[in-house]
């Protein structure tokens, strides 16, 4: 299917200049971090595994803080949400997003490290 002669000023040039703000700005934010994060060494490379294992850390602390309700009632082998309390959530989704963060994180440095090199 092509574009009727009429409807040729479809190009970067008419793109939304807001829209290319909101989209590209992060984009490019996450590439230029992703590139250095690929590139570190030595000490730096020390302390971004250290910072990713704090934050991987900091998940399983959550995660634990958050099921201590069950483990009171003797509870030890559940999974998900479905069997916490209402004011356990909240500390449950914080422990698996920093828990998978910081798996990632230390799985982009192994990669920097020993793949890219």
């Amino acid at each position: 299917m092509s574009i009727p002669p009429e409807n040729k000023d479809y190009s970067l040039r008419n793109f939304p200049p807001d829209l290319l703000a909101v989209l590209g700005i992060p984009i490019l934010g996450a590439a230029i971090f992703f590139s250095w994060l690929l590139s570190v060494h030595g000490t730096a490379w020390l302390c971004g595994v250290a910072i990713s294992f704090g934050i991987a850390v900091l998940g399983a602390v959550l995660l634990f803080l958050a099921k201590v309700p069950l483990y009171r009632q003797r509870r030890f082998f559940t999974f998900g949400i479905a069997a916490l309390p209402e004011s356990s959530h909240r500390l449950y989704r914080w422990g698996c997003q920093c828990s998978l963060a910081g798996c990632i994180l230390m799985f982009i440095l192994w990669l920097g490290s020993t793949v890219f090199r």
